[in-house]
């Protein structure tokens, strides 16, 4: 692949900056690991071709800057294996760029929405604005793709190609937004009990309004430990919905307590059905939420808004470790915006 792209256009561009300076500009490639040794005046450089197939064969060289081309296809073990590479104690900046195709809402849409803790620059870039492409190539390649594919691949946008997404109305346009909490909003905690992870998230609701504004995942914990640090972070919490079958057992807690038990013993509330949610009313009533605009998230919750763009039916098997935030945010949504079932009442007219 590199073959094909990369080293033909440095040879081009090479070859270009020579033209320009032939007497203090030089350069040569090895073609057997594809190195370029680059001289100007009494300065060298050299530029290492490299392919990300095994990120560990990326291990050992000290670099000033490097560039990943179309990251999104490879492992996240590339970027990692970059990140440790360029650290070169002569290089006057340190600098990895990454430029690519979005692909699906991979590790590449947690680097954008700084979900993976990096300082990143994000600049996104529309085919449609590339003046070297002919007009007709960019019509065309729009009407081959459906339009999820071409806000990926023309526009430069991180989407969701699944089929089946399970909360279908979450709009991130209209329903991630950043809200002040009312006076008046009482705060809520949703949770779901697991030990890895354990699973919550803390919202407010407001006359018919529902707003989520903080999320945790906490490896290999319990139920104690999740109610510490609600009650540490939010002083004026008392409610919680909580997976209903709490009230019958614990998660991985000492002494046959259930989870329920420490819930209250945190000075929390649970309030949950007798009975397991139904997951169909559930979802449909975050979707019915979602659609006529009574439930927003933060901007913060970057796992959330992930999870709600890429749970799919076809791929439930696959997102489990997504399934715990979301039980915990379908739980609280249920709770306080139920799916109501009405009885109809059918009369027969008979004819005289």
């Amino acid at each position: 692949m590199a073959r094909l792209t990369i080293i033909p256009t440095m040879q081009q561009l090479l070859d270009g900056r020579k033209s320009l300076d032939p007497v203090n500009f030089d350069w040569e490639l090895n073609k057997t690991n594809y190195t370029y040794s680059v001289r100007y005046k009494n300065r060298t450089g050299t530029i290492h071709v490299l392919s990300g197939q095994d990120p560990d064969r990326l291990k050992g060289s000290n670099l000033g800057q490097a560039g990943i081309d179309e990251p999104f296809i490879q492992d996240y073990g590339v970027l990692k294996q970059m990140l440790a590479r360029v650290r070169h104690p002569d290089a006057q900046i340190l600098e990895l760029v990454l430029t690519g195709t979005p692909e699906q809402l991979n590790w590449g849409y947690q680097l954008a929405e700084g979900e993976l803790g990096l300082d990143v620059g994000l600049v996104r870039a529309s085919s449609k604005d590339n003046l070297a492409l002919p007009k007709e190539y960019v019509d065309r390649l729009v009407s081959s793709y459906s339009d999820k594919e071409a806000d990926a691949y023309v526009k430069g946008l991180f989407v969701n190609l699944s089929t089946g997404l399970v909360y279908h109305a979450f709009d991130p346009g209209a329903n991630i937004i950043d809200m002040a909490m009312p006076d008046g909003a009482e705060l809520f905690a949703g949770m779901d009990f697991n030990v890895n992870p354990m699973a919550f998230l803390v919202g407010w609701r407001h006359q018919k309004h529902m707003h989520i504004f903080w999320e945790k995942e906490l490896p290999n914990s319990d139920t104690p430990e999740a109610c510490q640090k609600l009650t540490e972070n939010f002083s004026a919490l008392r409610l919680v919905y909580p997976d209903p079958s709490g009230r019958s057992r614990a998660t991985n807690a000492p002494g046959g307590k259930t989870d329920f038990y420490y819930i209250e013993k945190a000075g929390l509330t649970p309030i949950a059905p007798r009975k397991a949610y139904s997951r169909r009313d559930s979802i449909n009533a975050v979707n019915g939420a979602f659609k006529h605009g009574r439930l927003t998230i933060s901007p913060q919750c970057s796992m959330l808004k992930r999870y709600l763009s890429t749970y799919a039916w076809e791929f439930m098997t696959k997102q489990e470790s997504m399934s715990h935030l979301l039980d915990a945010f379908r739980y609280a949504v249920q709770q306080v915006m139920p799916v109501f079932k009405t009885t109809a009442v059918v009369t027969t007219i008979r004819g005289t």
